[in-house]
C-alpha cells in the first residue's frame, strides 16, 4: 500500500516539475524575443515619413501605423490658433452700461473650460463692442494628440464665423469635431450668459 503510494506521488511530482520547467523555457523564450529589435523596423515605426504626422499612427503614437485615417480629406495645415490670455491673467469684465437695445453688456467674457471627450479642454472668450459678439478668441483647445489639433483647428473658424453670424451659441456641430464642437457651444453659451448681465463670473 505505501508503495503504491510513493509511486503516485512521485510521478506526480515528476508531473509538476515538468509543467514548472517547461513555463520556465517558455519565460524564457518570451523574454527573450520581447528584447531583441530588428533597428530598421524600429526605425520605421518612428521615423515619420514625408507628409506624415511626428509618430505617425493615430493619436500620434509611435508603432500604430503611419496613417491618420479620420484626417483624410482635412487640410493637415490649418490656421494656428492665436490663444487669448488665461482667464486668471486678466482683469475680469465687469460693465455698468448697454448699448440702447442691446442683448449684451461691451467686455470680454470667458466661458467655462468644458472638457472635449478625451481630447482636452476648449475654452472660449467672447468680445462683446456696442453690444454684438464681434470676435470668438480661443483661451484654450483639446491638442493632446496631433489628430486632435488638426481637427479642431480645421473646425474652429467654421465655428466662430456662425456664431458671430448668429449673435448666439446656437450653431451646428462640425463633421467630425463633435466633441470640439459640443465643448465650443457649451463654452461660448456660458460666456454669453455672463455678457447679458455684464459680469464675467
Amino acid at each position: 500500500m505505501k508503495t503504491s503510494r510513493i509511486k503516485r506521488w512521485q510521478a506526480g511530482a515528476l508531473g509538476a516539475s515538468a509543467i514548472i520547467a517547461s513555463s520556465a523555457i517558455g519565460l524564457a523564450g518570451l523574454s527573450a524575443a520581447s528584447t531583441e529589435v530588428d533597428p530598421a523596423a524600429q526605425a520605421a515605426q518612428v521615423t515619420p515619413q514625408p507628409g506624415q504626422p511626428p509618430f505617425g499612427g493615430r493619436g500620434g503614437r509611435p508603432g500604430r501605423g503611419g496613417e491618420n485615417h479620420h484626417l483624410q480629406g482635412m487640410d493637415t495645415t490649418p490656421p494656428e490658433v492665436e490663444l487669448a490670455p488665461a482667464q486668471t491673467e486678466v482683469e475680469a469684465t465687469q460693465s455698468t452700461e448697454k448699448a440702447e437695445g442691446a442683448e449684451f453688456y461691451d467686455g470680454s467674457y470667458y466661458g467655462d473650460a468644458i472638457r472635449a471627450g478625451r481630447w482636452g479642454t476648449l475654452q472660449v472668450v467672447a468680445v462683446i463692442e456696442n453690444g454684438e459678439l464681434v470676435d470668438v478668441q480661443i483661451a484654450d483647445y483639446p491638442r493632446s494628440t496631433y489628430e486632435s489639433d488638426i481637427i479642431t483647428r480645421n473646425a474652429l473658424p467654421t465655428l466662430i464665423s456662425e456664431a458671430i453670424e448668429a449673435q448666439d451659441a446656437d450653431v451646428d456641430y462640425v463633421s467630425r469635431a463633435t466633441d470640439s464642437s459640443r465643448a465650443f457651444v457649451e463654452s461660448l453659451e456660458s460666456a454669453l450668459l455672463d455678457a447679458a448681465i455684464g459680469v464675467d463670473l
